[in-house]
């Protein structure tokens, strides 16, 4: 099942359409939830308190046919649920059921004061699914894709453990629907890779020496294998003194990729504060649609 939340946006239009597309290929049913529900946001103390919720049962009721009527005519089986609670609560309680599969949502967020207290609905709930979360940002690369006129451009970033696996899993399943034109990114820190394997000299603080980057491609090469399984699938080492997901939606970016894969640790609490968060810094910047992949 492929959970998709909705609140009649252009963007959340756009990410249930994806969910549509996705379902028909797969043969999954989309279950497409409205929550009504919304944070009340304390701004003095930074924190967030009950919920409030929108009643508006008959307009919401109707806006819910008319979309699910609206996936239906893209040729997915789809079912409409008004949830009272708040979206990121009612995506990421629905990502903890067996059946589900995905989840996918718009790429919008709140006010600029919810966003900086909280983050936005996309950030929350790919920090607490248990499931793949799917941030859309333009479906028209999905239709064309859907339709086999073209492959779906990825971006798939790598790291050493598991979350790179779980990216690189979710990336496999979906190469099952259709065609991938697929690069996986390592970007590395040159100065701690060369000290790591032992290469000095000029330039070592700053740039990756080539007994490094030799050691680099082999592992790179070693660690990915056969997993990617897609034909098309380039490897890129990216070296970078900056933060990791600066260089990730540069490298996106530069290339035209369609979607950007990563994979999350779902650091929690005050181990927030001590560890760069990848994937939130993707999601908060990137420009084309996100997805991610949770790991341990």
């Amino acid at each position: 099942m492929i959970v998709c939340g909705t609140d009649f946006s252009e963007a959340a239009l756009a990410a249930a359409s994806v969910a549509a597309y996705i379902a028909a290929l797969s043969g999954e049913a989309v279950q497409l939830v409205c929550a009504s529900g919304e944070r009340e946001i304390d701004v003095a103390a930074g924190t967030e308190g009950a919920i409030r919720s929108d009643p508006g049962p008959v307009t919401t009721s109707a806006r819910l046919e008319s979309e699910v009527a609206r996936l239906h005519g893209l040729g997915a089986r789809v079912d409409g649920i008004i949830d009272p609670s708040s979206p990121d609560r009612a995506l990421v309680e629905r990502s903890r059921l067996p059946a589900t599969s995905l989840l996918v949502l718009g790429a919008v967020g709140h006010t600029l004061v919810e966003r900086v207290l909280l983050g936005s609905v996309a950030e929350r709930v790919a920090m607490g699914a248990v499931k793949p979360v799917l941030v859309v940002r333009d479906a028209a690369p999905w239709a064309q894709w859907a339709g086999g006129k073209r492959p779906l451009r990825i971006l798939l970033a790598f790291d050493v453990g598991s979350s790179a696996s779980t990216a690189l899993d979710w990336v496999r399943q979906l190469r099952r629907l259709g065609d991938l034109q697929l690069t996986i990114c390592w970007v590395v820190n040159p100065a701690q890779e060369n000290k790591r394997v032992g290469a000095t000299g000029p330039g070592a603080g700053v740039e990756l020496l080539p007994k490094c980057q030799e050691t680099l491609w082999h592992e790179f090469r070693r660690m990915v294998g056969e997993e990617a399984n897609v034909p098309t699938t380039e490897l890129r080492l990216e070296p970078t003194l900056g933060r990791i997901d600066s260089a990730l939606t540069m490298v996106a970016r530069e290339t035209n990729q369609d979607l950007l894969v990563v994979g999350s640790h779902q650091r929690q609490g005050f181990e927030r504060l001590w560890h760069t968060s990848v994937s939130r810094g993707v999601l908060r910047h990137a420009a084309m649609s996100v997805a991610v992949a949770a790991g341990s």
